[in-house]
């Protein structure tokens, strides 16, 4: 699949897998808060979707906890990208926030004065 194809349908499944989580599993949002899908990556070999997704509590169980509805979650993507082979998801947890955050407090406790 050419880079182009590619980076389309991470962008489509990055949507997909957001809209299911918002729309079926409402009550993963009771444990996690809010869950945020960041970014999508497809393996070149189109084996894998790598999902980064970040969420306000237990952040720890977060991947855990998707990764039960993996499976439906395929389904849904088999139906609506028109992959060759369905790729296998693989949530991991995308900590790029809580680095940023650390950043901008680090930046704020300096307390510089001009």
């Amino acid at each position: 699949m050419k880079s182009e194809r590619i980076q389309k349908a991470q962008s489509i499944s990055k949507k997909i897998i957001s809209e299911y989580i918002v729309t079926e599993l409402q009550e993963l949002s009771i444990e996690h808060g809010i869950i945020t899908v960041t970014h999508t990556k497809i393996s070149q070999d189109l084996w894998y979707i790598d999902t980064y997704v970040s969420c306000l509590n237990n952040p720890e169980k977060l991947c855990k906890s998707l990764a039960e509805h993996a499976h439906n979650i395929q389904r849904v993507l088999a139906k609506k990208i028109d992959f060759l082979k369905v790729p296998r998801l693989r949530f991991r947890y995308d900590e790029s926030g809580e680095s940023s955050s650390e950043i901008y407090k680090t930046i704020k406790d300096l307390d510089i004065q001009p």
